[in-house]
């Protein structure tokens, strides 16, 4: 199998994440009236969906070591097209939700392994370059999948997203059965013991430099997470937004993202050091949440909406740094400092969008939850940089000695 076939494959088991998670969220007011149930649980299908991904990837990660790569792909995307289904043909809230669950489930497995495939199959110097241009697909998807979601939607229902997501499922296993070949090239017996898994799961999680990555993530994703789920109702109920227009409002934040990594990638990736990336991605995070704040202020929808896009801009230079950093600060834990990461990365997405469920969906609600999540980036990188210059001194004193 060639490398480009295994980008390609990589590309569409990662898909499954990005569709499955924001793709039916302008469809939650409509899915709200079809099932006759409340704001919250509709919100709630999203914090099943990340809380049943990351208990995925936590099994995901070594059952891959354990038994190769392809049986937990192919099991995954079975598994995906079965909660696809179950979503599809819905007639109440409870059958969502289960149909969440089952989804989150394959879903998890198939992007633990997106990436893991690719440490697989490339040396540290080529994935780096491959990873660079991951991110912008990665953060394009989350702005252009809310607008096919609804065009759906209105054309069609809120069950034509989930009709889609079936079709994209089915698409997955036949990729993954049929030109998916095994990357592992041994496979480790110890990696399902509880024992095993427990004492690398703990080594990896008592890093504080990686949980700080880790609140980085968290917090970026949580800006659009925040727009998506809060937004669409904030959008609908405060300012009369259509489910289209909506969808394009997302897709402003994509713009954002993209033009954001971009020009990280052309003109500053090899003139400012980390730190400087993630001081400045800091920075515009809290003029965004400014604008956002002033948005309140002149009740404006086209504020909030420049507020979105400024923070959307600055955390793309977070995410350039922090993910991957993460990822490779354990290289000799390659699946399970994967699967740890990627599940608590889901399992913060769950308290965050479970959280956003209990709270009122207003303007204010908004402006005051992207403050905190300002602020967690900030403290995370404040705490990196002190550790950093901590490690410099002691290493300076040593050398004296």
């Amino acid at each position: 199998m060639s490398k480009l076939q295994i980008i390609f494959i990589s590309l569409i088991m990662a898909s499954s994440y990005f569709f499955a998670s924001s793709m039916y969220v302008p469809s939650l007011p409509e899915i709200q009236n079809a099932l006759h149930t409340s704001e919250a649980l509709v919100q709630q299908s999203l914090s099943v969906f990340f809380i049943a991904l990351a208990c995925s990837q936590l099994l995901a990660g070594p059952f891959s070591e354990r038994y190769g790569r392809k049986p937990v792909a192919l099991l995954s995307a079975v598994i995906f097209v079965a909660g696809s289904a179950l979503c599809a043909l819905s007639q109440n809230i409870e059958s969502l939700l289960i149909g969440r669950v089952v989804q989150g489930f394959g879903v998890g497995g198939l992007y633990l392994l997106c990436r893991t495939i690719l440490q697989d199959a490339f040396e540290k110097s080529e994935l780096m370059g491959i990873l660079a241009w991951y991110g912008i697909i990665f953060m394009s998807l989350p702005g252009l999948t809310p607008i096919l979601g609804g065009y759906l939607t209105t054309h069609f229902s809120w069950e034509a997203n989930f009709i889609f997501l079936l079709g994209l499922a089915v698409v997955t296993l036949l990729v993954i059965a049929v030109i998916k070949r095994e990357t592992i090239s041994q496979h480790n017996p110890d990696a399902i013991k509880p024992k095993q898994m427990l004492k690398d799961y703990a080594f990896i999680t008592s890093n504080l430099t990686f949980l700080c990555y880790l609140a980085m993530m968290i917090s970026g994703t949580s800006c659009l997470l925040l727009f998506q789920v809060m937004g669409s109702f904030v959008a609908q109920n405060q300012f009369d937004i259509s489910v289209a227009d909506f969808g394009l409002g997302a897709m402003t934040l994509m713009i954002s993202s993209v033009v954001s990594r971009l020009f990280w990638n052309q003109f500053l990736k090899n003139r400012l050091s980390e730190n400087l990336t993630l001081f400045f991605g800091c920075v515009i995070q809290v003029l965004g949440c400014t604008l956002t704040t002033f948005s309140l202020m002149v009740k404006s929808y086209s504020f909030m909406l420049l507020g979105f896009c400024v923070m959307s801009f600055g955390v793309a230079f977070l995410l350039a740094i922090a993910g991957v950093s993460a990822l490779y600060m354990f290289p000799k834990h390659k699946g399970q400092v994967g699967a740890i990461y990627g599940a608590l990365q889901m399992i913060g997405a769950f308290g965050f969008t479970y959280g956003l469920s209990m709270l009122p969906a207003t303007q204010s609600m908004m402006v005051l939850t992207s403050w905190i999540l300002a602020l967690t980036s900030a403290i995370a990188f404040f705490i990196i940089f002190i550790k950093q210059r901590r490690a410099v001194g002691q290493a300076y004193t040593l050398s004296e000695n």
